[in-house]
């Protein structure tokens, strides 16, 4: 629900208001930063060891994170809203052949049948 609410907001924003992916990206990583500050500096002993023993995943993230939601909004520009929220939850292909594989989690059955469903419907979506 939170997913296809922000969606539909972020297509209003793009399709609507007329306001470039970049800036909406931009302005969503100013409110993620005014609500996560509070947080950090509640810590930051423990935030600057995390920051220590995770950095290099952090800056991978902090890359391709932002450069992939605004591929999002970019394509969210030029295609129907119904097409991209859907595909966007392709993701979930990746996540759950990555969770069973790389974190070693159970149940790999029921995750993949879940991926294959998201799949079918993506592609009944744009057919």
């Amino acid at each position: 629900m939170f997913i296809a609410s922000y969606t539909v907001v972020d297509g209003y924003a793009i399709k609507v208001a007329l306001m470039s992916p970049i800036l909406v990206e931009y302005f969503g990583n100013l409110l993620r930063l005014v609500f996560l500050t509070p947080t950090l500096l509640r810590d930051r002993p423990a935030v600057w060891a995390l920051w220590l023993q995770q950095r290099r995943y952090a800056l991978i993230v902090g890359i391709f994170s932002p450069v992939s939601y605004v591929l999002v909004l970019y394509a969210l520009q030029v295609a129907p809203l119904s097409h991209v929220a859907p595909a966007r939850e392709v993701s979930m292909l990746f996540a759950a052949l990555l969770g069973g594989h790389l974190l070693g989690e159970k149940d790999r059955g029921p995750r993949i049948a879940g991926a294959v469903l998201i799949a079918a419907g993506v592609m009944a979506l744009g057919w």
